[in-house]
């Protein structure tokens, strides 16, 4: 194992342990390298492995300070549901008194035509690359400048086609009331869940550290679903991003058919040696 590794595993365990508390300064970087014998390249090259492990940062002239970790806090859990008050859908009772952030130009979305991204196109079911509506928002809470989402709306091309108001200005209750009054029948939603880290500007946006930290990553499916009319249409693909730091998300886990009540009992045991499973 390298030096500088042993130096970030032994700055490591004490943070862990708490005995470097979060807020608490770190020991200078030729301090650490004179009791060790190395240099301060050495060490700081320990730092880098901390810092994008999300453990320590660093305050400029200040120095170096151990973070607030995310397994040592209790994050935001979002609920994912779908509720609905006067102003018209939105996703969890935690984000009922979130509103719109706006750009720095002013405006609280921005409309653009732009290619649709390879990681999305597989979800919304059109060629990367495609010149799509994009409506994009950043939404937060007023009172907590951390808590707040970067929302990307890729809408496909057909409700382009059909709804171009849907483009500009959709008016109260926005883009979901005005394809329900369209189609004279009710959306259905499905999210996909993961991760990624963050580029320099979605971090700025988000309020998120510089490094160490990464978005929570929510692909929103927005579709009719098949019915008497024709199979499952999507109509759009909200690309929501947020900081792991802040929250987790939450939702319920629905019985299959499978595991309907009341229950089969079981016939083998899940830790003893392969049987075909029980088919009766």
């Amino acid at each position: 194992m390298a030096r500088y590794e042993d130096i970030a595993r032994d700055l490591r365990e004490r943070i862990t342990a708490g005995e470097l508390r979060p807020g608490e300064a770190l020991p200078l970087m030729r301090d650490i390298a004179a009791a060790a014998g190395v240099s301060d390249i050495t060490v700081r090259k320990a730092y880098g492995v901390l810092t994008r492990e999300g453990l320590i940062e660093s305050r400029g002239r200040a120095g170096t300070f151990v973070r607030e970790h995310p397994d040592r806090v209790r994050l935001l859990v979002r609920r994912r549901q779908i509720e609905r008050d006067h102003l018209g859908y939105y996703s969890g009772p935690e984000v009922q008194h979130w509103r719109a952030v706006p750009w720095p130009d002013g405006e609280a979305t921005r409309k653009a035509t732009a290619p649709l991204p390879a990681d999305v196109s597989d979800t919304l079911g059109e060629p990367a690359g495609t010149e799509l509506t994009v409506r994009r928002r950043i939404v937060g809470d007023p009172e907590i400048e951390t808590h707040r989402q970067l929302a990307d709306s890729w809408i496909a091309s057909w409700v382009a086609e059909e709804l171009p108001q849907l483009t500009g200005d959709t008016g109260p209750g926005g883009m979901y009331d005005r394809l329900e009054e369209w189609a004279g029948k009710p959306l259905d939603w499905r999210e996909e869940v993961g991760g990624r880290m963050p580029t320099p500007t979605e971090a700025e946006q988000l309020k998120m550290p510089e490094t160490g930290v990464p978005l929570l990553r929510v692909l929103r499916v927005t579709f009719f679903p098949e019915d008497a009319d024709g199979p499952e249409r999507i109509v759009e693909v909200q690309d929501i991003r947020m900081s792991a730091g802040v929250f987790v998300v939450g939702y319920p886990l629905p019985r299959a058919p499978s595991a309907w009540w009341p229950i089969q009992p079981a016939t083998s045991d899940y830790y003893g040696p392969g049987e075909a499973a029980n088919t009766e």
